[in-house]
């Protein structure tokens, strides 16, 4: 099984990034591939995705990933100052996960 190390820009390990790679092994003309899961948790910045082969530490790559901000979602009504009973009004949003199920509580005040 080769080596993984994911690090931060201070050559740290990082929890929360995890490297898996198809059958743990390269293919017969040396090609690996896999996939990279981010947790919610991992702060946004630059890593360090390292593969090293496990019979032969000298042999291994890097490649970089930039973790980004998740946006801070956001609900807009439409019109935006009142509405009259009977009257129906535009609800949208952004900054939800991609194919989330949502769902909507109302209140008076």
């Amino acid at each position: 099984m080769p080596k993984i190390n994911v690090l931060d820009a201070n050559a740290k390990p990082v929890e929360g990034i995890t490297v898996s790679l198809d059958n743990d092994r390269s293919t017969a003309d040396g090609r690996v591939s896999g996939t990279v899961s981010v947790a919610e948790s991992v702060a946004a910045g630059t890593y360090t995705i390292t593969v090293t082969e496990t019979d032969n530490p000298r042999v291994h790559a890097s490649a970089t990933l930039t973790v980004t901000a998740a946006p801070t979602p956001e609900l807009t009504v439409t019109p935006t100052s009142t509405a009259q009973g009977g009257e129906a009004v535009k609800l949208t949003g952004k900054g939800f996960h991609a194919d989330a199920a949502v769902n909507a509580t109302s209140a008076t005040d």
